[in-house]
């Protein structure tokens, strides 16, 4: 299977430039972080003493050794992605795009040359309109090339003409170079006013910030906790240690990272749809192992701590109930961020991946690389909803090992995660039922998260683009109905008796 599988190992370099910038935002969040640090050591030197402190923590260490090898990959793919392709897109998506110019066309002159500064492969839009008659060619002939059609067009004096580029639409330029030629047949000079839009040639290359944005804004808001709340933050470090060293946790990354890899080689048999049951089978698989870590150590976490009275010396401590709760809770959130973090990466990896193999089973034209960086770019949403889930399930996890153990915790979690994707489903059957049916079926519907909000895996796989409006709606049920749940976790842990 091996040589098949990278023969033709070029083909495989198309689906290397999403991954890279993936790995480049890992870096530049290093980079970023370590000069926030030194700036700290001269603004705030005990600040920067507690930002160094916390490296060995259950978080923030093991995020900046999956930053390391983000970045380390990065710097081995440098030199076979092409950099010109996206560094230009970048510069365009940040920079100004719309441009005027205004030239004089004199009477009788003949294909003169008005050259542009664009690229052709970059315009979205152009306009012409001219106070005179006047005749524009917007296609050049291109030498190597045996036929060029030559697109004139005439302009009517005050009636301007406009182009827009669409799917399929014919770009007015040839070549690398973008230029116009003027006739002018009349009598008296034509005052011809150009205008132009430029868009990013791949747009795609936005994931290098956003990754960057996000990964920044998880080192900031992490540091910020650790800041602004340090016992809750003791509490939730140590949870995460924990959660780290529990043997559950190296075999849920283990075993995810092997079969998300597998699924780049698994044939589906959906006539090229393979990678699209990939986002959904990768998304399922994610959100599985993230649930079964979460709610082991919200089990060893808590119930064990307290039936093994380690929580009672905790709690000798200055230390509240509620904070105890609250700092478990975080420590379970942070949990659930660092294996989305490792899994996720790992499914973008193999979905760009996916799209070069599953076009070389199919024989089809080798995709670009911006392909490969839009199916990646469709798997986000997924996994954001996804870990919203995972919190959810966390804070409903915690409340039930205040009184549980493990194995009833496991039962009930689970239970509630079926149960919660059936909502929908089981409100619908009770409509036209006898009266103690439907009360049952209002009553699941009330007690139970309706986890079927999370679950938009259809329109990830489809492509369907997923509204920003919808994430936020779904992040707010996320912490309402978690806040219920941790409102609930408080009232049972307050009186329970920890000797």
């Amino acid at each position: 299977m091996l040589v098949p599988l990278f023969a033709n190992a070029n083909r495989w370099l198309i689906a290397l430039p999403p991954i890279w910038m993936v790995g480049a935002a890992a870096a530049a969040t290093l980079v970023a972080a370590i000069v926030a640090y030194g700036l700290l050591r001269l603004v705030a030197p005990r600040i920067a003493a507690e930002a160094r402190v916390s490296l060995g923590d259950g978080f923030l260490g093991p995020l900046a050794w999956l930053l390391l090898a983000y970045s380390a990959a990065a710097f081995a793919f440098t030199p076979l992605v092409p950099l010109d392709q996206v560094t230009r897109s970048l510069t365009r998506l940040w920079s100004t795009n719309d441009f005027e110019r205004t030239i004089v066309v004199e009477p009788g002159t003949k294909l003169q040359e008005i050259p542009l500064s664009l690229r052709p492969q970059e315009l979205a839009d152009l306009r012409m309109e001219s106070d005179a008659p006047l005749l524009v060619r917007t296609q050049q002939p291109v030498e190597g090339y045996a036929i060029v059609k030559e697109a004139e067009v005439s302009l009517a004096a005050g009636t301007p003409w406009s182009w827009t580029k669409t799917e399929g639409a014919t770009n007015p330029f040839v070549g690398q170079r973008a230029k116009l030629e003027a006739t002018n047949d009349g009598t008296a000079p034509a005052r011809l006013s150009i205008g132009w839009r430029l868009a990013a040639e791949n747009p795609q290359a936005g994931v290098l910030p956003w990754t960057f944005v996000t990964l920044a804004g998880v080192v900031a808001a992490y540091s910020l906790f650790r800041l602004g709340a340090p016992r809750l933050a003791a509490i939730a470090s140590a949870t995460t240690k924990e959660a780290i060293g529990q043997p559950v946790f190296t075999v849920a990354i283990v075993a995810g990272i092997a079969l998300l890899l597998a699924f780049i080689v698994i044939p589906y048999n959906t006539f090229g749809e393979d990678v699209k049951m990939l986002k959904d089978s990768g998304l399922t698989l994610i959100k599985v192992l993230a649930l079964l870590v979460v709610v082991w150590t919200a089990s060893i976490s808590v119930a064990d701590e307290i039936e093994g009275r380690t929580a009672l010396t905790v709690l000798s401590k200055p230390l509240a109930r509620w904070q105890f709760v609250l700092g478990k809770f975080a420590g379970l959130v942070l949990v659930a961020t660092l294996v989305f973090l490792i899994l996720g990466g790992v499914l973008l990896a193999t979905t760009s991946l996916k799209v070069v193999y599953d076009a070389r089973e199919a024989s089809k034209t080798d995709p670009l690389w911006r392909d490969c960086a839009e199916e990646m770019i469709t798997v986000v949403p997924g996994l954001v909803l996804s870990l919203l889930e995972t919190i959810l399930m966390a804070a409903v996890s915690l409340a039930v090992s205040t009184r549980l153990g493990m194995v009833p915790n496991l039962i009930i979690c689970f239970t509630v995660y079926a149960l919660g994707h059936l909502v929908p489903l089981i409100v619908q059957s009770s409509v036209g039922k006898f009266a103690i049916v439907r009360f049952f079926g209002k009553l699941i519907a009330t007690l139970l998260p309706v986890l079927d909000h999370f679950t938009i895996e259809a329109a990830v796989v489809g492509g369907t683009p997923v509204p920003w409006v919808y994430l936020g709606w779904a992040a707010l049920y996320a912490a309402l109905y978690s806040t219920l749940a941790l409102l609930v976790a408080l009232i049972l842990f307050q009186d329970r008796d920890l000797a």
